[in-house]
């Protein structure tokens, strides 16, 4: 009797009671939400186990969202340590605040932006990607080409299809800036567009450039910016390479190749301007170190904002 007792309650479903109509608890939906603390999915889905075999030993088959949260806080606590903990109970609270979040990944081509803002989504539960050069190409479609010419081509060579005299300066450099400020005009659009919504957003490409927006008029949201570089040379081209293949040979790696001096100096161009405005450079050599330190440049930047959040709440109570 005693094993049939244990085979039942190992079938047996865990509903989250306060979700329409009974969502059961699954170790695989709960790993990712772990995963935002930085942990790997290994950890993490071991993590989910534990909290599965905590319930199923307390007989718990029905349990709300917010005490499930704060048995996940506790055994991430009693485990991993308090700052792991926090993590999980801040990422998950940010409802409190009422703010979207908006990360915005900037570097050269090639640097790896797009795998890294694949990985983000799928650990932060981020549904909505937006690659830079989806927008250029969506305002080249809306407006006539003789009156933003820099939106033609790739931001390493825009230079070649200005239509007017270029300023003294290296042409490469000259070309990036002006096909940034224009695609910078939709960057914003869809920005203003996810703070209407409340909708968290990914937006990732060679035009997230430091300085060319005012951050600060996105105070509706909590705005995360970084630049992805690849300080080493053959590094950098073995990208293109592993890119070529995975897609087949629809982005030639030769076309790159022959482009790499240019897109070289948009990168240092890049590092500069974030030295200049204080943007954190994450270097792309190892993927799951890299997005680690990602991770947690989101999770400082969010533990800064409940703080602020904590702090006006404080003070708004005092003066009631």
């Amino acid at each position: 009797m005693g094993s049939k007792k244990g085979m039942n309650r190992e079938n047996s479903y865990i509903v989250i009671s306060d979700k329409v109509p009974g969502l059961p608890f699954s170790k695989g939906i709960m790993a990712p939400s772990i995963m935002a603390t930085g942990m790997s999915p290994e950890v993490a889905y071991n993590i989910a186990a534990l909290i599965e075999d905590h319930l199923r030993k307390n007989d718990i088959t029905s349990i709300t969202v917010k005490r499930l949260r704060e048995t996940t806080f506790n055994i991430l606590k009693m485990r991993l340590g308090e700052d792991i903990a926090e993590r999980y109970m801040r990422w998950h609270s940010m409802g409190n605040i009422g703010k979207p979040l908006i990360i915005l990944i900037g570097g050269a081509t090639g640097v790896g932006k797009s795998t890294i803002a694949a990985q983000l989504s799928n650990r932060l539960n981020i549904n909505r990607i937006i690659p830079t050069d989806a927008i250029r190409e969506v305002m080249r479609a809306s407006v006539s080409p003789k009156l933003i010419p820099p939106l033609r081509g790739s931001c390493y060579n825009a230079w070649q299809n200005l239509n007017y005299p270029l300023p003294p300066g290296d042409p490469v450099i000259l070309g990036y800036r002006e096909q940034t400020q224009a695609v910078v005009v939709g960057v914003e659009g869809v920005m203003n567009r996810a703070i209407e919504e409340g909708t968290n957003v990914i937006i990732e490409g060679a035009h997230i450039a430091p300085g060319y927006m005012d951050i600060a008029k996105f105070s509706r949201a909590i705005v995360i910016q970084m630049i992805i570089q690849v300080k080493d040379l053959q590094m950098h081209k073995d990208h293109f390479l592993i890119r070529n293949i995975a897609t087949r040979g629809s982005r030639p790696y030769l076309k790159y190749i022959e482009n790499m001096d240019n897109i070289r100096k948009i990168q240092d161009y890049l590092i500069e301007l974030a030295a200049k405005h204080s943007v954190r450079v994450i270097d792309s050599y190892n993927l799951d170190d890299t997005v680690l330190e990602v991770l947690d440049l989101i999770n400082e930047k969010l533990k800064q904002e409940f703080d602020e959040f904590n702090r006006q709440s404080k003070v708004i109570t005092l003066k009631g």
